[in-house]
């Protein structure tokens, strides 16, 4: 799987090789993607079936560290996967390329609309896949309302899929990172490995 750093995007029209790397254009989705867990498998088939479809790469726009362990230090329990681990779950499944953020206050400043327009102009993003409840943007303000505003103005194809329920302790739980760690530090490991979808050893 290629990778790039986020400031190779943002110099791309500087550099001749990355920009011929995204000439027929690619559909991308954006996210921690954490553990890989079975809701991002959903997330992951549809982009990489969609962009097959229209004929595009498949990639995704992550970070170095997953979110939370930035936005919500104090009550953060741990990554689940290396970057390193996610990277190698993310070719497993099929996706070509991966951009890799190093999340700070920059790019936590950035409008949706910037984002993405910066996806369009230097990675040729014709296509978008994402879960109903993502959300971008300064303070998280750019909703799924405004990705598909955003996306009908600018002729980008749009998927959005729907959480992954499993059962847990007799109740159905949408699957989520969150829980999986929560699970991790109750050493419910059988449990994690079905969320998942592949045996858990603690890093």
């Amino acid at each position: 799987m290629q990778s790039f750093n986020w400031s190779d995007i943002t110099s791309i029209l500087n550099n001749p090789a990355i920009l011929s790397y995204f000439s027929k254009g690619c559909g991308i989705s954006v996210g921690s993607f954490d553990g890989l867990h079975k809701g991002h498998r959903v997330l992951l088939n549809t982009l990489v079936s969609g962009s097959k479809d229209l004929g595009l790469r498949s990639g995704v726009v992550t970070f170095t560290k997953p979110l939370p362990s930035i936005k919500n230090q104090n009550d953060y329990k741990g990554d689940i996967s290396t970057l390193e681990q996610r990277l190698e779950l993310l070719e497993s499944v099929g996706v070509e390329f991966a951009i890799i953020v190093d999340f700070n206050d920059n790019f936590a400043a950035m409008t949706g609309n910037q984002f993405f327009d910066i996806l369009i102009k230097n990675c040729n993003m014709k296509y978008l896949c994402e879960g109903v409840d993502f959300r971008c943007g300064y303070k998280g303000s750019f909703d799924r309302y405004a990705i598909a505003n955003y996306c009908a103005d600018n002729q980008i194809q749009l998927s959005f899929t729907n959480p992954v329920y499993y059962e847990i302790h007799g109740h159905q739980e949408r699957i989520s990172s969150s829980i999986i760690r929560q699970l991790i530090s109750d050493n419910e490991l059988d449990l994690v490995s079905a969320l998942l979808d592949r045996k858990y050893v603690k890093n």
